[in-house]
């Protein structure tokens, strides 16, 4: 393990203009062939969330990207999670009842003794339950996807900057998902993504070539007096969303689907960035940030959102 503070490239220089970031035209303009379609949480309309049978029925549905969730054990171990605890409707505990535990509270190996594929939930009728489904670590997740060469993975590095437990440990989670992106051999293709910004400079400082991915929520997350936006201050962009992520140094903007207006799209790509709203999954909302001009979206239903660009003739789709 890098010692804090190591560099995982000292070699290279940082990403410049996005038209220059590499050969596949990601993530400006999204993918040669079209807008990146990402699985949320793998493909949560599916199969339950955050489970290798979920990311891959995202592959199986055609996706050209994956969005996940990752948190830190208390053994140190970087785990694919999307909640600070471990969740009734979510979980089946076969050991001991762990429900409602905090996941940096846990050890790897206390949280193999839960399965977490056979409850469905009932917001996901098409859910499928995968019995004995069991959180797995980013790099078994990697490796579980290995064949899947193209797909582009949007890694959430889930940390509450109000919370001084996750605060403490934020420094050695970003810097073992950055190793593990490198030790798999998927740092040109991932996104390291996060509401708190603090997480993207402190994975800039890491590696420099990474791209970055700044999740907001206009008056929540990006607000006056906002402990999320890192070192920088709302009031040097005001309601300039896409400016403060750019003076950030991310190479993406995700918001909300609702804030995709075509002025905020034109605003993003005027400074460069590309656009990755989230949650899409009605075909009237995948049909306006089509055509107000983003560059991807994530999806709980890719199945559906593949099905209608397939059959439709949406702006931005050949």
């Amino acid at each position: 393990m890098p010692r804090p503070g190591t560099r995982f490239v000292t070699d290279a220089a940082p990403r410049g203009d996005p038209a220059e970031r590499g050969d596949r035209g990601y993530p400006r303009g999204g993918l040669s062939h079209g807008v990146d379609v990402q699985g949320h949480r793998g493909a949560r309309g599916l199969v339950p969330e955050n489970t290798v049978a979920g990311f891959r029925a995202a592959i199986d549905a055609g996706c050209t990207g994956v969005e996940l969730d990752v948190r830190l054990t208390a053994d140190g171990e970087v785990v694919v999670w999307h909640d600070p605890t471990l969740q009734d409707d979510k979980c089946v505990c076969e050991g001991a009842d762990l429900v409602g535990a905090r996941i940096d509270a846990l050890t790897l190996e206390q949280l193999r003794t839960v399965d977490v594929g056979s409850r469905t939930l009932a917001a996901y009728p098409r859910q499928r339950a995968v019995p004995g489904a069991r959180i797995v670590t980013l790099a078994e997740l990697f490796t579980e996807c290995s064949d899947a060469g193209e797909l582009w993975w949007t890694i959430e590095v889930k940390v509450d900057p109000t919370d001084p437990r996750e605060v403490a440990t934020r420094p050695t989670l970003v810097e073992r998902v950055v190793e593990v992106i490198h030790a798999s051999g998927v740092a040109d293709r991932s996104f390291v993504h996060s509401f708190d910004w603090a997480v993207l400079q402190l994975a800039q400082q890491l590696d420099a070539t990474l791209l970055c991915s700044a999740l907001a929520v206009i008056g929540h997350t990006y607000a006056p007096g906002s402990p999320w936006l890192g070192t920088l201050r709302w009031e040097d962009h005001g309601s300039d969303l896409p400016a403060a992520a750019a003076a950030l140094g991310a190479s993406v903007l995700s918001p909300h689907f609702l804030l995709c207006t075509p002025d905020l799209v034109a605003r993003s790509h005027e400074l460069g960035l590309a656009v990755l709203p989230w949650t899409v999954n009605s075909a009237q909302d995948v049909r306006r940030v089509i055509g107000a001009g983003v560059d991807g979206l994530v999806t709980d239903v890719p199945d559906e959102v593949l099905a209608l660009m397939a059959d439709s003739r949406l702006p931005g789709l050949p």
